[in-house]
């Protein structure tokens, strides 16, 4: 009787110290994470809020001190675009880019917003918008924001050699060089208004969304020379 009481108190002693040595290597053996399920997506937080990516994208166009506020309370702002309707989608950085706010996209760029053709072609980066180019001629015809040509943004830019890089990827006859001209008058650059007056501009004096033509343009903002460069093409200002 005593034996087999003392063999139950070993064995009942045995039991537990087995348990704390299975526990003891489970917690030493590393578990290996469970392989992520095909088309799964990782948790996300909550979208940015609406009215602040609009006035972001509104800012970027020409407010730099108020880009540099609202990047303050929420720096993934840089990535937001916002719908002006229709699909019209824009960033800070595209409007930058068309307006031509240079100092706005540069801020933009050094705090990790997504270069692309149009702001390019607005800096004056010859080199990457013509890899862009020859890596996919496609990108001369591509429309930006409020349906703005390549070729506008590089009329913004005011570099002639991408301009003519750009040509023989256009389509004849494309009011591309209509839009640019005012692109070159506003931004009072003589040699790219040269270019396009000679090069592909039908109608000198089109109307921008402004019910502005570009000699109008040049004369309010006293670009005389480019206003006489218009005028010798035949461009008016009427009302």
């Amino acid at each position: 009787m005593n034996l087999k009481r003392r063999e139950f108190i070993i064995g009942g002693a045995a039991l537990p110290l087995a348990l704390f040595s299975a526990r003891a290597i489970a917690q030493e053996t590393p578990k290996e994470s469970a392989p992520p399920k095909p088309g799964s997506e990782p948790a996300r937080g909550a979208p940015q809020d609406g009215k602040l990516v609009q006035e972001f994208v509104g800012a970027g166009h020409r407010n730099l001190p108020r880009v540099k506020e609202l990047l303050a309370i929420d720096p993934k702002l840089v990535f937001a675009s916002w719908d002006w309707g229709r699909g019209d989608w824009e960033t800070a950085l595209g409007g930058a880019s068309h307006i031509g706010s240079r100092d706005i996209a540069r801020y933009l760029l050094s705090q990790g917003a997504r270069i692309d053709a149009f702001c390019a072609a607005m800096l004056a980066d010859r080199n990457a918008t013509l890899a862009l180019l020859a890596a996919h001629p496609a990108t001369a015809t591509t429309k930006g924001p409020h349906n703005f040509t390549l070729l506008y943004h590089v009329a913004v830019g005011g570099d002639v050699a991408i301009a003519q890089a750009i040509q023989p990827l256009l389509p004849a006859g494309t009011p591309d060089y209509n839009q640019a001209l005012h692109a070159a008058a506003r931004e009072g650059h003589l040699p790219m208004t040269k270019w396009l007056l000679e090069n592909g501009v039908t109608d000198p004096s089109t109307r921008d969304a402004f019910k502005k033509t570009p000699l109008m343009t040049a004369r309010e903002k006293k670009f005389r020379e480019v206003a006489g460069e218009l005028e010798r093409h035949g461009a008016t200002a009427d009302l």
